[in-house]
């Protein structure tokens, strides 16, 4: 299986700049999904930013924590085309602007401009073969199985490491910033109501940034990938030791603690703490998504990003209800 992934990943290669510039310009599906999304973190203010166009509607996250208080912006939609965040891509660089209240009555203007620092990563082309290739090896192959397996396959998912900087005014007072961060963007198909749960934990600093990500769909109960960079590199993951057990309960972890092995022979230990977050509700309900500021501590390094876990509304699809201790990983 990893050998026909991987031969599949070579004739369908990563197109960074068809992915850099598609739009939903002649798209009439509903389903499909254009969305953006920043998260920038240093030891003293967390951001992070949502726009998910749809032809019928903009999903849309506007968070900023600073000073120990979380600032949101309350409306989760917005009709198409209407949404008070601006994303544009100018030349190499890409600009996200808002100006309106968060939370009641705090009034916010916020322009920054993201330049990338690092080479962007495909979650299909450059995630090691293996780790696809044992997800579907934990279930029964069938027609059935590789037909339903289409549900998964045409979502294109990459993300960038780099450099957000900026300004924010809040209530009258102004901030400058330059914050490490993480671009995340993808496209196509995406019905939320598919997946059973997920989580994605993030970690990004000068020095270091990190990615875990699992998911469980019907048809495949666990995917996990993941990469970490250092001063040396990038590293893709080759196994993870979380307990999943652990995000199995439809409840926010407020600490995870896990070893990760990386292909370079590198292992690591990382340990994540809540700090904050805000709960996100997508197709009236059907899956809860909490976006959570989280406190990092990784090789005993510590540094801050994000928590992600989402569970379907229905609690019986969590991982197919499969014997966790049962799944190869």
């Amino acid at each position: 299986m990893a050998r026909a992934i991987d031969k599949r990943n070579q004739q369908r290669p990563f197109d960074y700049q068809y992915a850099e510039n598609f739009s939903l310009e002649g798209v009439e599906n509903p389903w499909v999904n254009n969305s953006y999304y920043f998260s920038a973190h240093n030891e003293k203010m967390s951001f992070f930013a949502r726009l998910g166009k749809r032809v019928n509607v903009e999903e849309t996250w506007f968070v900023v924590y600073l000073e120990g208080k979380v600032y949101t912006l309350k409306p989760e939609f917005f009709p198409n085309g209407q949404s008070p965040i601006v994303v544009e891509k100018i030349d190499d660089r890409w600009t996200l602007s808002y100006q309106g209240k968060l939370n009641e009555n705090d009034e916010i203007s916020f322009q920054a401009t993201f330049r990338a620092t690092q080479k962007p990563i495909d979650f299909t082309c450059d995630m090691p073969a293996e780790r696809m290739a044992s997800a579907i090896a934990n279930e029964k192959w069938d027609k059935v199985f590789f037909d339903r397996l289409k549900n998964v396959s045409g979502q294109c998912h990459y993300e960038q490491e780099g450099l957000l900087e900026g300004q924010l005014t809040l209530n009258g007072k102004t901030v400058d910033f330059q914050l490490p961060c993480v671009r995340d963007h993808s496209f196509g198909k995406r019905d939320w109501n598919y997946m059973n749960n997920h989580l994605w934990l993030m970690a990004v600093s000068p020095a270091r940034q990190f990615n875990y990500s699992m998911v469980s769909y019907p048809v495949m109960s666990v995917l996990e990938v993941g990469h970490y960079r250092d001063e040396a590199g990038i590293y893709y993951m080759q196994h993870a030791d979380l307990d999943l057990q652990q995000v199995n309960k439809g409840t926010i972890p407020q600490e995870l603690s896990f070893n990760v092995n990386f292909d370079n022979g590198q292992k690591i230990n990382v340990l994540s703490k809540v700090i904050t977050g805000v709960t996100y509700h997508f197709q009236n309900g059907q899956y809860i998504l909490h976006e959570n500021i989280a406190e990092f501590t990784i090789d005993g390094k510590t540094c801050r990003g994000i928590l992600e876990i989402g569970f379907n509304r229905d609690d019986s699809r969590y991982f197919n209800q499969r014997d966790l201790n049962s799944i190869k990983r």
